[in-house]
């Protein structure tokens, strides 16, 4: 099967138009034995109640594997949430002078997505450990839940664990979901051991995915962009990699718009 035929696939086609690859016939030619796969995944597929959908990764194109909807049943993703979470709402979050502005800012963009539903930015929300970070996110999604629309809780370090546990079909499961999630908090991003795959090939390919898709994210950090940019993503294991942290920063920007919380810790 060559490249010509390739494309002429519905889905390939389809995927090509979304990424915007229609001129990068050196980056399809690369890939053209991973496309030639998924086009015969997609007529035999290799794992039951699975389907193959296409992804790209840092101009790599890889084969994800999706559960089949039938099997999906949760329309809420929480990984790493504190059970307290789980039901607070913007009327249980304290307000003082030093939280007001995020507080706003959260029913500002709760009150407009719930309305249309179209691409708004979300918050890079940093400050110190406990003044209430995780608490008003969640109280976001809860809300947002109440309205039937998708959401995932996302913590950085229980993220990497639950990863490590888990075999290369279910990480790629997971990671896909994770980056499909209609609205997405990444919580306390800065936190857990950080390899190069985990930053390249999970917090960065999800915030490829999300900024591509224009799928409103959130953060939440005890780092200021600056500082997660240069304590955190461009060191990892050791490796000085400050052009691979540059690219990801360059997502969080596009993706959401930073605001500090102060005040006292609460925990």
């Amino acid at each position: 099967m060559n490249l010509t035929e390739i494309l002429k696939n519905p889905q390939v086609n389809k995927f090509v138009t979304e990424n915007h690859l229609q001129d990068k016939k050196r980056l399809l030619k690369d890939n053209a034995d991973v496309l030639a796969d998924f086009v015969n995944q997609i007529k035999q597929p290799l794992f039951p109640d699975y389907y193959p959908e296409l992804f790209l990764v840092n101009d790599t194109i890889n084969i994800f594997y999706e559960k089949a909807a039938s099997a999906v049943s949760e329309n809420q993703l929480r990984i790493g949430q504190a059970k307290e979470l789980a039901k607070v709402t913007f009327a249980d979050f304290s307000v003082d002078e030093q939280r007001n502005q995020a507080l706003l800012a959260s029913i500002s963009f709760f009150e407009d997505y719930s309305a249309n539903q179209q691409f708004k930015k979300g918050i890079y929300l940093w400050g110190n450990f406990g003044v209430g970070k995780s608490y008003l996110m969640s109280a976001l999604l809860n809300e947002l839940a109440a309205k039937d629309i998708e959401t995932a809780f996302v913590n950085v370090s229980a993220l990497i664990n639950r990863l490590n546990e888990i075999q290369m079909l279910e990480k790629q499961r997971l990671i896909r979901k994770i980056a499909h999630s209609r609205i997405l908090v990444f919580d306390d991003l800065g936190a857990g051991d950080l390899t190069t795959w985990v930053r390249d090939n999970v917090i960065g390919a999800i915030l490829d995915d999300r900024m591509n898709y224009q799928r409103p994210t959130f953060f939440t950090s005890n780092f200021d962009i600056k500082s997660l940019q240069e304590q955190y993503l461009s060191i990892a294991r050791g490796v000085a990699e400050p052009i691979k942290a540059a690219r990801i920063i360059e997502r969080i920007k596009f993706l959401s718009e930073p605001i500090k919380m102060g005040g006292q810790s609460r925990r």
